[in-house]
């Protein structure tokens, strides 16, 4: 196979357009209190940042099995 196809592959990432990274809304976050990602956009989306305090207080986010929170780094960057 051609080497630099397989960098591609391993750099796939780096060639979507931005906007593909994003989570859709329907994807769950947290699913004991069934979180989704539209619930984060629409409580944090004046700061466009995720605020874990907030969403705890909310929605309980992180209160149950913390999964969620386990994996922060996973959805954290793909929410806006």
């Amino acid at each position: 196979m051609d080497k630099d196809f397989l960098g591609q592959i391993d750099n796939l990432n780096d060639l979507l357009p931005e906007e593909s990274l994003k989570l859709q809304d329907d994807v769950l976050i947290c699913e004991c209190f069934c979180v989704s990602v539209r619930d984060i956009r629409e409580l944090c989306g004046d700061s466009k940042e995720v605020d874990i305090k907030r969403l705890t207080d909310h929605y309980n986010l992180g209160e149950g099995c913390k999964s969620c929170l386990k994996r922060i780094d996973s959805w954290r960057d793909k929410i806006f």
